[in-house]
């Protein structure tokens, strides 16, 4: 199986930034560089849309918030592999706009999967890719407009 060299970016600068950024330090791969910058907000959308894929490890507590990283990844056109819980097929759709796992095996499965055959747009990343291209994204003031504004007593 022939994979590409791989660029990772971490980003944010969590409680946990540090403890990681040791262990990544640690590590020595062949084929993977991981880097872990800090991004002014309009370096945010720029990095992701340059980038392949998305990897959102977020853990709902409540299993009702929706990360907004996957909604920053969408909006940028990238397609995501998400860690699964209660609500997130609302906003993943496995198979079409990216892939949900439950554990690392099933994680490195889809990343074998999606950059296998890197280069051929008819690839499943390439797939997802032209999917989010194609799909209607509902902008904030849409969303307003037609579900909250309607809720709100009108005023004179």
């Amino acid at each position: 199986m022939k994979l590409p060299s791989l660029v990772c970016a971490i980003t944010g600068k969590g409680p946990l930034k540090e403890f990681y950024s040791h262990v990544i330090e640690k590590m020595h791969f062949k084929y993977v560089d991981i880097c872990t910058p800090w991004l002014e907000a309009e370096d945010y959308p720029v990095l992701l849309g340059s980038g392949d894929l998305g990897v959102c490890l977020h853990k709902s507590s409540s299993g009702l918030d929706l990360p907004m990283k996957v909604v920053d990844m969408f909006g940028c056109r990238l397609p995501v592999c998400a860690l699964d819980f209660q609500c997130l097929p609302e906003l993943v759709k496995h198979e079409e706009n990216g892939l949900i796992f439950k554990n690392a095996r099933e994680l490195t499965e889809q990343l074998k999967l999606l950059f296998t055959d890197f280069h051929n747009k008819r690839n499943k990343l390439g797939i997802f890719k032209r999917n989010l291209k194609e799909a209607k994204m509902v902008q904030w003031d849409e969303n307003w407009d037609d579900i909250v504004l309607p809720l709100l007593p009108a005023s004179d």
